[in-house]
């Protein structure tokens, strides 16, 4: 149930009208001149894979230009709902944080919230074991987190308070158990395939066993949690 005083952290109104009108006009205009591109493209000799354009430009009803403006539209419009479902979308309120991503939501109590930063382009947040409850991308600038999660009274620090702590993973770490190489390496092959959801999960089994994990283009750096 929505709160008196809630701060809603998310792509701003202008940026999702803009997105909506964009992207979808843009799908039309492409759309709308496919078939002339294809006409001129098949004038080339030396441009690959000239079937489908040949395909295209063959088709040459006076309607066909707006059949493929509205498919284009229809891509945009496409290409917007998969943006704005798979954006993050950070509810605060004085109780709590709602955080919902890829159609999925997640709720915490103020009391898991002991730590709140922005890591890069990722909003991070920690309980007081330095655990990390959520660590995903955000839009907005840091200015503009810290305001919301501080005019809520939340602790909002500048940069990661234990980034001294963190170590550069490399397979069969020595200073790991055989169990927490193992489910790094089941890691490193998740983002080697860019499967968000299984890198996220993996993470999560890693709080669990008592490492904190983030990572930074393709390598991973760790270090143990830090309890009071």
């Amino acid at each position: 149930m929505a709160e008196k005083n809630e701060s809603v952290l998310w792509l701003s109104t202008g940026d999702r009208i803009f997105l909506g009108v964009a992207a979808p006009l843009v799908g039309g205009v492409l759309g709308f001149f496919l078939p002339r591109f294809a006409s001129w493209v098949t004038t080339l000799a030396w441009v690959p894979f000239q079937g489908p354009f040949e395909l295209v430009a063959s088709w040459s009803s006076w309607w066909v230009p707006y059949v493929f403006a509205a498919v284009g539209v229809a891509v945009g419009a496409a290409f917007v709902a998969v943006a704005l479902y798979e954006s993050l979308r950070v509810v605060v309120a004085e109780s709590g944080i709602r955080v919902t991503q890829d159609g999925e939501t997640t709720g915490f109590d103020r009391s898991e919230a002991a730590t709140v930063f922005v890591d890069g382009k990722e909003l991070v947040v920690l309980d007081s074991a330095s655990r990390q409850v959520v660590r995903a991308p955000i839009e907005e600038k840091a200015h503009a987190v810290e305001q919301v999660f501080t005019s809520h009274g939340y602790s909002f620090v500048d940069g990661d308070p234990y980034e001294s702590l963190y170590q550069r993973w490399v397979p069969d770490t020595p200073a790991l158990p055989a169990e927490i190489n193992a489910v790094m390496r089941a890691r490193e092959k998740a983002l080697e395939k860019k499967s968000r959801t299984d890198v996220s999960e993996l993470r999560v089994e890693l709080d669990r066993l008592g490492i904190v994990v983030r990572d930074r283009k393709s390598s991973q750096y760790w270090r143990p949690l830090v309890r009071p």
